[in-house]
């Protein structure tokens, strides 16, 4: 008994402090997310994949849009992050790493297709992104502020540039 009377005395000591709450805190993050690691991990880096293809448009374009940018891949994380928690949340409840994963890779596909649209802006010669022009269209033109319509022309003036 002694010994529990230990432990808890220094548990307490720990949280006295706010460095020990914050790392009680991330400690106990990690722990509810362990074993999903991968997933949230993918899901983050992603995103701000996203942010940097899209920090590189806006410069390309003259732009810089820096303070919109952070708050829409903030208000992403967050967004994500409230999901994943979710769904992780639900595998461990059914004890499966399935839902997660399977809402992790919807994520990730959504982020990588915003990306290929900002990669297209970028690179509009690549033929990979070639192929993806038409069903991307909408997207680009939201990035561009251009009617879809305008898309195909602005797309062939910068490739033309390119060359």
């Amino acid at each position: 008994m002694n010994f529990v009377k230990q432990k808890m005395s220094k548990l307490l000591n720990v949280l006295q402090t706010v460095q020990g709450w914050v790392i009680g805190v991330c400690v106990a993050i990690a722990d509810y997310f362990a074993g999903h690691g991968f997933v949230v991990y993918l899901v983050t880096a992603v995103t701000l994949m996203d942010a940097g293809w899209g920090i590189a448009v806006s410069i390309r374009n003259g732009q810089f849009a820096l303070s919109e940018l952070a708050r829409l891949t903030i208000d992403k994380v967050l967004v994500y992050g409230s999901v994943m928690f979710v769904f992780v949340g639900l595998d461990h409840f059914a004890d499966t790493t399935v839902t997660a994963s399977v809402v992790g890779a919807a994520i990730v596909l959504v982020e990588l297709w915003s990306s290929c649209a900002s990669m297209i802006i970028l690179f509009p010669h690549i033929p990979l992104l070639k192929l993806l022009r038409k069903a991307l269209a909408g997207e680009i033109a939201a990035k561009l502020h251009i009617s879809p319509d305008e898309v195909e022309d602005a797309l062939d003036g910068k490739e033309a540039a390119n060359e």
